[in-house]
């Protein structure tokens, strides 16, 4: 049944329906069509948050160039899971960055607390939107959501990584 599926590409948020969310997939109706264990990605790199891949098992369902226009219950629930699939603390502060055996050891505060992470030479990617984005050793991603109205120093440090 998923066959009809292997062509489309782009989706139209009026036909996607999130009926379900777990951790991290969702069941999803095209068309009025059930799709259980969906899983959400975005594509790399982050620059457009908004697209969403739809994938069952290795097959690409679709594409939606942007999520937000589905209803909002649909919206909410997939929210919930790219939340945890793309878990990204937010950087408030930076405390200190030093080098370390060839890589830098970052010292910052986030709004899940004070974290300290590893990355390699020049890390920190301008978004599109001005959002900064940070991605340590083991690809983990960290974002600063308005980095001028960062302290001076975070923002010095900041710009040493770009």
């Amino acid at each position: 049944m998923l066959h009809k599926f292997s062509e489309l590409k782009i989706l139209e948020p009026s036909r996607v329906r999130v009926s379900e969310a777990r951790l991290d997939e969702i069941d999803v109706e095209i068309d009025g069509e059930l799709i259980r264990g969906v899983r959400p990605r975005r594509p790399f790199p982050f620059s457009y948050p908004e697209i969403v891949i739809l994938y069952k098992d290795k097959e690409e369902l679709g594409i939606l160039r942007d999520y937000r226009n589905l209803d909002t219950r649909s919206r909410e629930l997939l929210e919930k899971v790219l939340k945890v699939v793309y878990f990204m603390p937010k950087i408030r502060r930076v405390l200190n960055i030093r080098s370390v055996e060839g890589k830098y050891e970052w010292k910052v505060i986030t709004d899940k607390g004070e974290l300290t992470f590893f990355t390699w030479g020049r890390c920190v990617r301008v978004l599109r939107d001005g959002r900064l984005l940070v991605r340590d050793i083991y690809s983990r991603a960290y974002i600063v959501d308005e980095p001028e109205k960062l302290d001076n120093r975070s923002r010095l440090y900041l710009s040493m990584m770009i």
